[in-house]
Formats: C-alpha cells, structure tokens, sequence
C-alpha cells in the first residue's frame, strides 16, 4: 500500500499542533464511488455539506459562499490519477491551496541582518541561529530567536541617534551572540551581554537583552520583569515591544504544564495564568492596535483562549479571522487557519458556540454515525435561536438529521425547498443535492432523475457538474437506463464514471457499440478488453470468438490501468489476447488462447482447455481481476452485471478437470499439480472459487504422488497446504 506523501502544510500544522485531527487518519486514499456516506472519509468528500465529508471540507464549502476564499481544487495529481480518481469524490488534500516552498521570513530576515551589519562594520561569523531548527509555526518560544528578530533589534540600534557607533556595535555583536542558542546559565548570559554601555538608551537596550535571554531560557520571572520595567521607556519600540513580550512571557509560563507526555493537552489546567496572559494581550492590543506585533498577539490570544478551554471565545476567533479579516489582518494563511480550527476547536466540541459558522461544521460531525459526541435532535432544536438570521441553515441541518441519523428521506424532504434558484453556491446546491438524494432514498428515482437534470445547467462552482454527472449516472443505473449514460447527447462525460460503468454492469451489445462510439480511445479500448475478457471468463465461448475476430491484428497497444480497476501503474493491453499458450516453466503445453476457447466451445468441460484457460489466468496474473469484483451496495457499478452467471476460476476447472474420468493423463496430473498449488504456500485459495477442505488437498496429493508420481509434477511437488 503506497502512503501518500504529506504536504509541507501538512508537516507544518502536524508539528504546530497537540493531537489528532478528526478530519485524517491514513495518508493512503481510493475512491469510493458513492453519494451517501454516514462516516467520515478523509480520501472520498463530496461537494456539498454531509456528515461523510472531512470537516475541513465542509468549511471550506461555507467560506466559499462568504467569498471568504475562492475553492480552487488542484489539478488531480499522478498519485491520484493512478489511484483511480476522477474529479469527485476527492481527497481533501486536493482543496488545499497551500503552497509553501520556503519560509520567506527567513530569507527577508537574513539578508535584512547582512545589510545592517554591514553599514555598522561587523562581520558575521556564522549564519546559522537557533530558531532555524524548528519549523514554520512550531510551538517553541525558540523559533523567535532568528535571523529577522536580531535585524529588528540591531535595526533599532542603527536608528536611535544617541547610541554612539561603539555602543551600537558592542550590543549588535552581543544580538548575535544570542542567536546561537536559546538556553544559558547565568554565567554564560553575563558573559554574552555587553558591559561597556554607558548611555541610559544603550542600558535599555542591554535590559532588553538580558529579559529576552531570561525568556529564551525559561526564566519567565525574571523576563517579565525585566521586560515590565521597560514599559514606560522613552525609546518607542522597547515601549511596544515590551508590552507584547510581557504577555508572551506570561502565556510561555502558563503552558509549560499543559501537556502531558505524548504532548496532548491536559484536561485539568490552572485558568488564572491564562486570564492574566490575556489581559496582557489585550492590554497591548489597546495600546497598539495596528502595532507591529497586533498579528502575533491576536495569534497567540487563540491559544490562550485554547489552553484555557475558552471554546465560545476561540470560535469567535476563528470566524472572525476566517470570514472579516483580509489577509493583512491575519497572523496566518487561510488555509493554515482550517487546519487550526479543525485540531484545536473542532475535534473537541460537544456543544454549540455563538459562532453559526463553526457550530454548523460542528454539528455535521456529530451527525456520523462514527462520532464520539452524538447530536440529538433536542440540542438541534436548542440551536433555533443561534440561526435566527440563517433560518435556510437551520431547515437543512434538520433535513441532514432526518437523512443521516433518522434515515427518514420523507421528513428531510419537508424541509428542503423545492424551487431552484437561478445561481447555486454551495449551500443551495447542497440542499438540492440533500432533496434528490432524499427522493431516491424514498424510491422516486424520476423525481431525483429530472431534479439532477434541471440542476446540471446551474452547476457553475468547481466540482458541483462533476458530483452532479456522478448522481445522474448512478440514478441512471439504478434505474434500469444505463444506455442513456452513453447516449450521444449525453450529459455525463467524466471518464472514469462511465469506464466503471462499462467495466462492472455493462452487457456485450452496449460493450460492442462503445469500441466505436466511446468517447476517447480509452473507452473504445476498454469497452474491447471488457467484452473479450467476459466473455472469455463467463463461457460465452462462441461470442469471444465472434468478438476475437473483430480485434484488429496491430491494435491495443495502450496499457489499461484504472480503466480496468488496476491501481499505481498495474495493467493489461488488448494483446493479452494474443496470447500464445505454448509451454510454460511447468512443462505443461497450451494453445492460443483463441484456440481454447475452440476446445471449449465445442466442449466447455474439455480437460485441455479448462486446464489452459487456467494457464492463461496464471501466467498474466489474472486471478483476482479487478473486473470480477463486484462494488459495495450503493456505489456506481453495484447494479446487477450484465453478463450474467459465475465467473470462470481456475480452481472450479482443476477439480472438473480431476473429476473427469475420461481426462488424459497429463491433464489430470496437471490439474492435481496446480489445484494443490492453488493453497501454496499460505494455505489460502488464491485460485477463486470455492474453497476445499486440507483433507480434499491431502487426497489430490496422494493421488498425484502416487497414481501419477512418475509424471515430472508429481515428482516435483514436495507438499500440500
């Protein structure tokens, strides 16, 4: 099973945060071709609001309508492609916009800090620092301690008129110094700071100094004094900077029992540290709204309020900072800014916040029938109030209820409007996929069909046409109608839904009529390897022969991946069915298979052409051929097949083949041979079919060693499984 490589988001949030997310679990993913889904599935959302969707997808779904942020899905990836994806369902990875190369602040840091050594004489040794050992957003007080902090502190120097050059110099080199590391006893922080400043300026600077070196160090006592006492300083940025750092200080005090071992938060904390935290924050923010550190304090508030398990605060937060602030407004990425709300609010919400927004997303999580915290339909009811402004939202969470948690359509259908709008955004086009899906659930499959209809001309928002292919396809299916998915004026064109479709139900006229009509070589190819492999493994002899025929000689040089059900590169061509026979590493010796199912047709229990049919299964590694499973119910291709009757399996014909009193000799010997092998070497069937006790294959193996010992198989096999 591959694993799917995680973002540098992806990293960066894992590292921030304490805890797993209820929005992922496996970075492995497969489609799963369905519209309802109960439980979360992180690899399969869909486009409009359902419990089954990562909730970060959800939200996503209801920023997009607040032209919070525009849903721009990636371009599928190969990964994705091999996997078997097409559009919809998708991987919530594909709707993270995130794109982070580099840390840009890093950069602009370092060569901000050369440009200012350089104008006061001083050469820098070394251009590591200790802060670029963590990553983008990691929880470390260390990370502050980088190149771009030092170029604001030595920036200062070079603009405060009454430090003379030495003193600049002396407190630039002592800056950097402390970018080495972010511990020191008090020995060492005495030798790191400067002793030959005379100035009162050039001593607060050096008091900065000596709080920032405490704080890096975990003395948090003395780094708040220290930095108090520059509150009321003359120089303006040791004012500002001061009062942000006294917070910081304060919030790096109060979590540092937060956490337990595995680096999860405590349940029990101390509220008091945290209430004191905040009113140092807000106590900057009301000095300095727009000050230079306002991002960071409003940033470092949510955590505050997190820690101290604010959860009405912390969703204000975060709706505030999603849905009304700009990006300038904002300490992080929106995108980071999802990820945030899923791991610190989301995961660990039991009731409603004053937030519409995040209860919402909240209460669609807790409608899976997988979810920890179970809604109720009288905390539903309790919410009236909280959506007094969006009664449309209140109607469909209920609706959502009655679906997914009731399982009663008819009472979902009572509270979805029935007349469609002239646009969809993501909520009205949720609510009508909600009604249709309603409608087939009550088994009015015309009602869903026309509705999935009128709804394909309004579909303009990504991924809505692409769902809505998938729903008509699946009605049509279901319906009996599975011509009309690939009529000429039909609407739906996702290629990987109509190739499951053409590999999993289609019958030998509709399979016929796409090797010329398909829309793509693709599908002509793979409605011809569908029609000749099925009739082949279905006994449908005289059809294959029929059909063999109309395969041209230098065709089918195109290898057929997920077409067929194949994943990560695995696959077949239309030349498998040239396939030659001849002798294998066995000794034992076949015909084409063309000529097989010659023997066959006039004879379908031949024992030469049941043994070689086999052989052509277990040379090309047909056994368990994606086209001969079936789908789950309620996904796309789990309708009645239309080629009926069992599927051919190697080990059916073995014991055909060894039943056959009038088989030759070596057939039957090799019959023995590979149906005992069919258990070899775990003792599972590998062969299809029905599964034979250890005594039947203990009697072949006598059987083989002893009436047919003097054959090269019976002296080859050494063992029975």
């Amino acid at each position: 099973m591959r694993m799917r490589v995680l973002t540098p988001l992806a990293l960066i949030i894992g590292a921030t945060l304490c805890g797993q997310a209820q929005a992922s679990s496996d970075d492995s993913c497969y489609p799963a071709w369905s519209l309802v889904r109960d439980s979360l599935d992180v690899c399969n959302n869909l486009a409009f609001l359902n419990p089954g969707n990562d909730s970060r997808v959800n939200l996503r779904l209801l920023l997009a309508d607040r032209k919070a942020l525009e849903l721009k899905p990636n371009a599928l990836t190969e990964d994705e492609l091999s996997e078997g994806y097409g559009p919809v369902p998708f991987a919530v990875a594909r709707l993270d916009t995130a794109q982070i190369e580099g840390d840009e602040s890093e950069e602009s840091g370092a060569a901000a800090l050369s440009g200012l050594l350089e104008k006061l004489g001083i050469k820098r040794d070394s251009t590591d620092s200790a802060g670029q050992a963590f990553l983008q957003g990691e929880g470390s007080r260390c990370r502050s301690n980088r190149d771009d902090s030092a170029a604001v502190f030595i920036g200062q120097l070079v603009d405060t008129p009454s430090l003379s050059d030495s003193e600049r110099q002396s407190l630039a080199r002592s800056r950097l110094q402390l970018l080495d590391g972010c511990t020191w006893d008090a020995a060492k922080q005495a030798s790191l700071l400067p002793s030959d400043i005379q100035s009162a300026e050039g001593k607060a600077f050096v008091t900065y100094l000596q709080a920032a070196s405490d704080f890096y160090s975990g003395r948090f006592n003395e780094a708040e004094n220290g930095f108090a006492s520059l509150n009321d300083n003359a120089q303006p940025w040791l004012k500002e900077v001061s009062l942000y750092m006294v917070a910081r200080t304060r919030l790096n005090a109060a979590q540092q029992d937060a956490f337990d071992e595995y680096g999860t938060r405590k349940d029990t904390l101390d509220i008091a540290p945290y209430t004191q935290a905040g009113e140092a924050f807000d106590h900057y923010l009301t000095a300095y709204p727009q000050g230079t550190y306002a991002l960071s304090a409003k940033g470092l508030m949510r955590r505050v309020h997190w820690l101290s398990g604010d959860t009405d605060k912390l969703a204000d937060d975060y709706t505030w900072q999603m849905t009304q602030a700009n990006d300038t407004q904002r300490n992080l990425p929106i995108d980071a800014l999802i990820q945030e709300t899923d791991n610190k609010l989301l995961m660990s919400m039991a009731d409603a916040t004053p937030s519409a927004l995040i209860t919402a997303v909240s209460d669609l999580m807790q409608m899976r029938k997988d979810a920890q915290s179970k809604l109720t339909r009288e905390k539903l009811a309790a919410q009236k109030a909280l959506f007094a402004e969006q009664p449309a939202m209140f109607d469909y969470l209920q609706a959502v209820y009655a679906f997914y948690v009731e399982q009663k359509p008819e009472e979902a259908l009572k509270l979805l409007p029935k007349d469609l709008p002239d646009t969809l955004d993501y909520f009205a086009f949720s609510q009508h996929t909600l009604r249709a899906l309603a409608l087939e659930a009550s088994n009015d499959l015309p009602g869903a069909q026309g509705l999935w209809l009128k709804l394909l001309p309004l579909a303009t928002q990504p991924l809505q046409r692409e769902q809505l292919e998938l729903a008509l396809a699946m009605n049509l299916e279901r319906s009996g109608q599975l011509e009309k998915v690939f009529a000429s004026d039909s609407p739906i064109q996702s290629a990987q839904v109509r190739l499951i479709l053409l590999g999993k139900v289609a019958g030998a006229p509709l399979l016929r009529r796409q090797i010329t009509q398909g829309i793509s070589d693709t599908e002509k190819n793979t409605a011809q390897f569908v029609l000749l492999y099925k009739d082949l493994l279905h006994g449908q002899y005289a059809a294959f022969a029929e059909d063999f025929n109309a395969l041209p000689e230098k065709s089918g040089e195109e290898k057929l991946g997920t077409s067929l059900g194949y994943v990560y590169g695995t696959g077949q061509t239309l030349q498998l069915f040239r396939w030659k026979g001849d002798k294998a590493e066995s000794n034992y010796a076949c015909p084409s298979i063309g000529e097989t199912a010659v023997l066959l047709q006039a004879n379908d229990k031949d024992p030469k052409g049941l043994n070689c049919l086999g052989e052509f299964i277990r040379r090309n590694g047909l056994d368990s051929m994606p086209l001969d499973q079936r789908p789950g119910s309620g996904q796309l291709g789990s309708s009645e097949p239309g080629f009926k009757g069992d599927v051919f399996s190697r080990l059916n014909g073995y014991q055909t083949v060894i039943a056959d009193a009038k088989a030759g000799r070596d057939d039957k010997a090799y019959a023995l041979f590979r149906a005992i092998n069919c258990y070899g070497p775990s003792g599972y069937n590998s062969c299809g079919g029905k599964d034979v006790a250890q005594s039947v294959r203990k009697a072949w193996f006598k059987q083989l060693k002893t009436t047919y010992g003097s054959t090269s198989w019976g002296k080859s096999l050494q063992y029975y499984w």
